[in-house]
């Protein structure tokens, strides 16, 4: 059975398929030290929360994590393994961390080289880092748990899921589109045509920035902003007296807008020519609050792209449709190693050149 895991700055989300229907597991990427006192240990089981002890120290993790820090008002001890889409080298136990949460998510594979397609950030256009170690890290620790690793980037997994389509010649081309993630680490965006990137790269800033901005211009703990964005902020309807939800709108807009401007940029920089009007699909936890699309198309008129649009769409489930793409991926891995594997021992000493497939699959990203 294949599986997915979309691995976030913010969430970790794994992905298979039950009775035809896509099933999730999320998780909340990140972790809450405390330091280990006489019976923490059995209270905290009582309590029901997940952790893990290192030396001296108890480690709560995922959900419980952010309920620690907003209890107790300590952001200091809340930590992510990952920051800006990719771990974070500030964070030592990083590797650590990041190795418990992606194995509560997904587990061991059921049997050796389970097909397994895993979402990594495009290497970033603004920022002076790259996603190698990153990479090397999860590779590693995957085909430990006996998964055959296949890596795919976070916006071509929107296409992917959300596939979108263009008309030439009234033909209709799927998997050809815009995909945008704004995830807390960063915005991933791919342009794809029949399900191959032309376009895929990465901006720094995403919904962790609009946090940082707004606790600095409020006030507020990071720990208080995330959970207000999460619960109770809607972009379409801001109180003007409510400094936090002014702060978070002025702050998603400018995120949008440096977006598109990066995407324009980049689309300029390599002479890509696309004349057809295009549809943008949109994902990603931090797209979640309502009242973002429309915020987004305002944003969009004013920027004027240098390509046709021809809608902007939101994934039914933001924070999901990452992971559903992923698992496409790793379903067309899954048909070929079977189509591979009930293969003949001996191949014809002419072969034949394989027909085109009648309707596109978009492939695995390796």
């Amino acid at each position: 059975m294949a599986r997915a895991i979309d691995v976030g700055t913010c969430f970790l989300v794994g992905a298979y398929k039950e009775n035809s229907e896509d099933v999730f597991t999320i998780g909340r990427n990140a972790f809450f030290s405390m330091p280990s006192e006489d019976f923490a240990d059995e209270m905290l089981k009582r309590a029901g929360a997940y952790f893990i002890t290192r030396g001296d120290r108890f480690y709560v993790v995922g959900e419980d994590a952010l309920k620690f820090s907003v209890i107790t008002g300590n952001q200091d001890d809340y930590r992510r393994p990952m920051a800006r889409g990719v771990l974070n080298p500030g964070e030592e136990e990083a590797v650590a961390m990041i190795e418990v949460l992606i194995e509560g998510i997904i587990g061991e594979a059921s049997f050796k080289d389970e097909p397994l397609a895993v979402t990594v950030p495009a290497e970033p256009i603004d920022a002076d880092f790259d996603t190698t170690f990153h990479r090397m890290v999860l590779d590693r620790f995957l085909k430990k748990l006996g998964y055959k690793v296949n890596f795919i980037s976070e916006a071509l997994s929107i296409i992917y899921n959300e596939n979108p389509t263009v008309e030439v010649n009234g033909e209709e081309i799927p998997f050809t589109g815009i995909g945008m993630s704004f995830g807390a680490g960063m915005v991933n965006i791919a342009l794809a045509w029949r399900a191959k990137k032309l376009l895929d790269f990465s901006c720094s800033r995403g919904g962790d920035w609009i946090d940082v901005e707004v606790s600095r211009v409020t006030s507020m703990p990071t720990s208080k902003v995330i959970a207000y964005k999460e619960k109770s902020l809607d972009l379409g309807n801001v109180d003007s007296s409510n400094r936090m939800a002014v702060a978070l709108e002025i702050y998603y807009e400018e995120l949008i807008r440096y977006s598109l401007e990066m995407f324009s940029n980049e689309f300029k920089r390599k002479n890509t020519a696309v004349e057809e009007p295009m549809v943008i699909a949109i994902a990603g936890g931090a797209s979640k609050p309502p009242g973002f699309i429309p915020l987004f198309e305002k944003v969009l008129k004013e920027t004027h792209l240098p390509i046709p649009i021809l809608e902007v769409r939101h994934a039914e489930d933001p924070l999901t449709s990452v992971a559903s793409g992923a698992l496409i991926a790793a379903e067309s891995e899954e048909a070929k190693m079977e189509s591979a594997a009930a293969e003949p021992a001996e191949e014809p000493e002419t072969p034949e050149e394989p027909e085109p497939p009648t309707a596109p699959e978009p492939p695995a990203e390796e």
